[in-house]
């Protein structure tokens, strides 16, 4: 039976009590409870739970470091919370045993194994040593509540780490393990996926990259497709599984390689492609890939709102980058290498084996820094072009800016074409190109030499259009790019190509000519401005700034100077063919040409009778200013010099009919050619132009300055009535027949 203590006050003296207590006092000594009940039901702290309490404090206030002290200099442990380093595993101790004895003494060139041990109610480590060493182990990332292939609630440390690598599903590269369906789990866990371990991974399937992901190809690093493998290596899973909604941000970076593998493969459509991206939000590519040898195209991408791309490379057998409508809001920087077509191209729809195009628009589109290396890919073929359009009516470009092209083309360096296959309608609203060196080649047989840039419907267009090319505005500067034997930009077409607006600012040193227009009734520019160009043109029979075939409306050239090599070829405008082409306004303003043939000229009758105005221009050392065959053409003149070759003189007409006006300075000399069947009038009002009366038809109320000096009327100015010249000074006449 237990003892029952009094209820006597402190102290007792009660036999009672004093039995009661030393039960008590065991309980306080060996208990491992925190605490004891007294005699009067009031709780005490226990031995052990004294302890608990200086822990507690400990773990609350910190540890005591014995600042200078190791286990190797030897130390003097007062308290429970003083901890001492040893210095052969980096890692504090403190003394979990007993102090009843005094303090715990650590003699020099100790350690805690030699000292009591490491154990509870030893030594303990109280450092991170040991967590370092748990964590840079193999399973270490377990530790935080991270392991590969898990799925983490948000908030834990797992959701916020998603940096993979094949390594953690026990892949290593290898040139001869396909390694494809290993990867499966990892790509389908998405997040942040690393190859960083140099080597290749080969593959027998698409991997497949979900919304979020960001794919890092390091250096060194080669995903590549197996010789049975022909199909992408890349897709992004709304194109996978045809899904309505959009992946919503995916990244594919870095300096490694996407091998293809495509030399001895077949054409299989789609399948062709080393990477397919379609219906993304955001998509970013770049970081220096290199794609090699896709079969078709590098970089099938169709169905984006934001597409930045920065730093792609190509050793490849057809397209680089391969855009399909619709894409908005597309930042593209530092495409190069070789590829054995296009080096990136924009198609509203496609062939039909390659076609995953919606209907809808390429708007916003910024395109920069595109390299075409002078040399032969893999299959020995070179790069065609650096940047090429072709639509199919599905859509339009609406706004696209280019700007920085380099290199060497086999064809054009830009082009704008309709195709075969459907690709029948180009439809531009806005195009703004600049800063181009890219030099533009001479075809696959090495015959024909290409324009810089190329607008050409080349056959083709809707039988319900206009036009199988149309381009409502296109802005071309700061053409550098020097070519002897091609004009700088080539409007061509036998169905139907139009550029409603041109402007070339800051053309070539050196070219062919500026614009060529071929192709009566087909090929249209209805308004063109070029200005700002200084230009030397070799001997050829087709060196001309503007040369048409086609149709013009207005030409508006300003602060041209162009330079010939001699007098007989080489000219501002030259009407050519053997079928009537037009010309409605053609405006010279602050322009220079220095040698070549007559200024603007037509080899056979135009359509339209147009109208020339010529404003503080120069023509020196030329062999004409103005030779229209059977053509009536107006000629508005205002600070116009001349100097031209000797034996030449400004205005020729065969079979054509002029009206001239205003002021030509030709040092007094005769500014009009013997008639070869046409007629040469002068606009009412008096003109600064010297003419020989003798090859003036007369118009009532228009005068000059007479350059004959054997006429009746003598030299000077003169106006004319019914074929009377009256001397405005004099009074002298002179009737002329005509």
């Amino acid at each position: 039976m237990a003892t029952q203590p009094t209820n006597l006050p402190v102290p007792s003296e009660s036999p009672f009590d004093f039995k009661f207590n030393a039960g008590k006092i065991d309980e306080f000594v060996t208990s491992m409870g925190w605490t004891y009940t007294d005699r009067f039901g009031q709780k005490h702290y226990t031995i052990e739970g004294i302890n608990y309490l200086s822990q507690q404090a400990m773990a609350a206030f910190g540890y005591v470091i014995l600042t200078g002290k190791t286990f190797t200099t030897g130390a003097t442990i007062n308290n429970p919370n003083e901890v001492l380093l040893n210095t052969a595993d980096g890692e504090y101790y403190k003394w979990t045993g007993s102090f009843a004895s005094g303090p715990k003494v650590v003699p020099a060139n100790s350690t805690p194994a030699s000292t009591g041990g490491i154990a509870p109610g030893a030594w303990i480590g109280v450092g991170d040593s040991s967590l370092r060493a748990a964590l840079a182990a193999t399973g270490g990332a377990g530790l935080v509540g991270l392991s590969v292939g898990s799925v983490y609630p948000a908030g834990t440390v797992g959701s916020a780490i998603q940096y993979r690598t094949p390594q953690m599903y026990g892949i290593e590269p290898s040139t001869t393990n396909i390694i494809g369906s290993g990867l499966d789990a990892m790509f389908a866990s998405g997040g942040d996926i690393r190859f960083e371990k140099p080597g290749t991974y080969l593959t027998d399937r698409a991997w497949v990259l979900r919304s979020g992901t960001r794919l890092w190809i390091g250096p060194g690093v080669i995903l590549k497709a197996a010789d049975s493998y022909n199909g992408n290596i890349l897709r992004n899973y709304s194109y996978d599984v045809n899904s309505g909604a959009a992946d919503d941000f995916i990244e594919v970076w870095g300096p490694g390689t996407i091998d293809f593998n495509g030399l001895s493969k077949g054409f299989s459509g789609l399948n062709s492609m080393a990477s397919v991206f379609k219906n993304v939000t955001t998509l970013r590519l770049g970081g220096g890939i290199l794609t090699r040898n896709a079969r078709k195209y590098c970089w099938l991408i169709a169905k984006i709102q934001n597409l930045h791309v920065d730093g792609l490379r190509f050793n490849t057998i057809s397209d680089g980058l391969h855009l399909q409508n619709p894409v908005t809001n597309a930042y593209i920087r530092n495409l190069s290498g070789v590829t054995g077509d296009d080096m990136c191209a924009l198609t509203i729809g496609d062939y039909p084996s390659y076609d995953i195009s919606e209907p809808g628009d390429f708007s916003n589109v910024d395109i920069a820094g595109i390299y075409g290396l002078n040399t032969v890919n893999d299959e020995g073929t070179t790069t065609t072009t650096l940047v090429t359009f072709g639509g199919n009516g599905s859509g339009v470009y609406v706004r696209v800016k280019i700007s920085g092209l380099y290199g060497k083309t086999r064809d054009s360096v830009m082009r704008c074409n309709a195709d075969t296959n459907g690709l029948d309608y180009t439809h531009v609203n806005f195009l703004h190109v600049s800063d181009v060196y890219a030099i533009p080649g001479n075809g696959l047989s090495g015959t024909g030499a290409f324009a810089v840039i190329t607008f050409d419907d080349r056959g083709y267009k809707k039988p319900e259009n206009l036009y199988g090319v149309e381009v409502d505005e296109a802005v071309l500067e700061n053409i550098f790019s020097r070519k002897d034997t091609a004009p700088v930009v080539n409007v061509s077409g036998s169905v139907g190509t139009s550029v409603h607006q041109l402007t070339i600012n800051n053309g070539p040193r050196n070219a062919l000519g500026l614009v060529s227009i071929n192709n009566a009734n087909t090929t249209f520019v209805d308004t063109l401005f070029i200005n700002n160009c200084r230009i030397i043109i070799p001997a050829s029979s087709n060196a001309s700034v503007i040369a048409s075939r086609g149709v013009l409306g207005h030409v508006y050239m300003n602060n041209v100077q162009v330079i010939f090599p001699d007098t007989t070829q080489g000219r501002l405008f030259r009407s050519l063919g053997t079928i009537a082409t037009s010309l409605s306004k053609l405006y010279l303003e602050n322009v220079t040409q220095i040698n070549g043939a007559a200024a603007i000229f037509s080899q056979v009758a135009m359509a339209t009778q147009p109208e020339i105005y010529l404003s503080n221009t120069t023509f020196d050392g030329c062999a004409g200013m103005i030779d229209l065959t059977g053509t009536t053409a107006k000629v508005y003149n205002s600070n116009v010099k001349t100097a031209l070759a000797a034996g030449y003189v400004p205005f020729s007409s065969n079979a054509a009919n002029y009206t001239i006006s205003g002021d030509v300075d030709t040092g007094g000399t005769n500014t009009i050619a013997v008639s070869n069947g046409g007629t040469i009038r002068l606009g009412r009002g008096l003109h600064n132009i010297a003419c020989d009366l003798t090859r003036l038809t007369s118009v009532d109320n228009a005068g000059c300055y007479n350059s004959n000096a054997a006429l009746s009327c003598g030299v000077g100015m003169v106006s004319v009535q019914s074929k009377v010249w009256k001397h405005i000074y004099t009074g002298a006449s002179y009737t002329s027949s005509s």
